[in-house]
C-alpha cells in the first residue's frame, strides 16, 4: 500500500483501507482493521481519552460501523476527506459518551497534533525501543503500535494482564 509523506506524518491510502477491510482476505481484513483502530485511537489519544482506555474497543467499533456505512454509500472516497471524517465522528462519539456518563466536554481538552519528527528523532526512539527488555517491548508494540486492548495484548504476548498494564 502506497504510503505519501505529509505534514503529519505519512498517509495511508485508506480507499485501499476500507476496501481491503470489505473485501480482502481474512488475513488483509485483520491488518485493514488494525490499521483503522490504531488511526481511531490516535484520535483518542489527542483528546485525552486515557481515563476510559476501558472502553476504547467500544467506541472503535460504533466508529468503525459509521465508516463501513458512510464508506459503502460513497461518502469517503479522498484520504484527507477520510482522515477528517474520522477525527470528527471519533470527538462526537468520545463526547456522547463523556455526556451519558455525566461529564462535561468543555472539561476535556484536545491536544494538537504533534509535528512531524525528525529523522533523528525516529531514529533515538527507535534504538530506545531497541533496547527494552523484551516483555516491555512486545507490551508496547501490542498496545501501542497495534492498537489492542490491553486484554487482548494480554492473550496475545502471553504476558500477565496486571503486568502488561503497569
Amino acid at each position: 500500500m502506497e504510503e505519501r509523506q505529509g505534514r503529519s506524518g505519512s498517509y495511508e491510502d485508506w480507499n485501499a483501507v476500507m476496501q481491503m477491510l470489505l473485501q480482502g482476505s481474512p488475513d488483509h481484513k485483520q491488518i485493514a482493521f488494525l490499521k483503522l483502530n490504531r488511526l481511531i485511537a490516535s484520535f483518542l489519544v489527542s483528546l485525552q481519552a486515557w481515563d476510559y482506555r476501558d472502553h476504547w474497543e467500544d467506541l472503535q467499533q460504533t466508529i468503525l460501523m459509521k465508516l463501513v456505512k458512510s464508506f459503502c454509500q460513497g461518502q469517503l472516497r479522498e484520504a484527507q476527506a477520510f482522515v477528517v471524517y474520522v477525527r470528527t465522528i471519533t470527538r462526537n462519539e468520545f463526547y456522547d459518551f463523556l455526556k451519558a456518563r455525566g461529564i462535561r466536554t468543555e472539561e476535556v481538552a484536545e491536544v494538537e497534533e504533534p509535528a512531524p519528527l525528525d529523522r533523528e528523532t525516529v531514529l533515538v526512539v527507535r534504538s530506545a525501543f531497541s533496547h527494552l527488555p523484551e516483555e516491555q517491548r512486545r507490551a508496547i508494540q501490542a498496545v501501542y503500535l497495534e492498537g489492542r486492548t490491553y486484554e487482548e495484548a494480554a492473550e496475545a504476548t502471553g504476558i500477565p494482564l496486571g503486568s502488561l498494564k503497569r
